[in-house]
């Protein structure tokens, strides 16, 4: 029976040997199964965080640019209103340069070279503090009107019969240089020759 035995043993031998290789390969292929999906997660799970890292670099650059597009407006609005005030002060200077420049001799004589040439038939609107000073000066062949929209001086010319029209006031001149000045940085104030300088 030691052969039994003996067989019993090798075959107990054998069989756990098997067993044991068998198990060694079944842990093997799980150990592989388990790095292969630990790869898998890891790679999954570094695409999810690469992923997030884009996306909140992406919204911090629009973010960051919604900022510098929000600074720039608003800069551009104080240049503006920086820019309109000092168009405001400038023309509020030359309006009031030409009120004073109406005060004097200087003006009386301009209004007549105004009037000088022009033929009977024509009429004129003028301020109400120019009334007097130009029916004196136009002689009885010019209607003098006053206007309330001429709050400078000079004089509006107009003709019915003939169909024209002629503004020669300070108001007119000057909107059309502020106007000028809107559109192209530009005023030319020399019209307002005499007046003084507006530097």
């Amino acid at each position: 029976m030691p052969n039994e035995t003996e067989k019993l043993a090798r075959f107990e031998k054998a069989v756990s040997s098997e067993v044991e290789t068998k198990t060694t390969e079944i842990l093997a292929e799980v150990d592989s199964y388990k790095e292969e999906k630990l790869v898998d997660v890891k790679e999954v799970e570094i695409q999810r965080a690469y992923d997030t890292i884009q996306r909140k670099a992406a919204e911090i650059r629009a973010s960051f640019a919604r900022d510098v597009t929000k600074e720039k407006v608003a800069a551009r609005q104080r240049l503006l209103r920086r820019r309109s005030e000092l168009t405001e002060e400038l023309f509020c200077k030359a309006a009031e340069k030409v009120k004073e420049f109406t005060k004097n001799q200087a003006y009386r004589e301009k209004l007549k070279s105004m009037l000088e040439g022009r033929q009977e038939g024509w009429s004129v609107l003028v301020r109400a503090e120019d009334e007097e000073l130009v029916r004196s000066l136009a002689g009885d062949g010019v209607t003098v009107r006053v206007s309330p929209e001429i709050k400078l001086g000079g004089i509006v010319f107009y003709s019915e019969s003939a169909g024209l029209y002629q503004d020669e006031t300070y108001d007119a001149m000057l909107k059309n240089a502020q106007e000028e000045f809107y559109n192209s940085g530009r005023a030319d104030l020399s019209k307002l020759e005499g007046v003084g300088d507006f530097a």
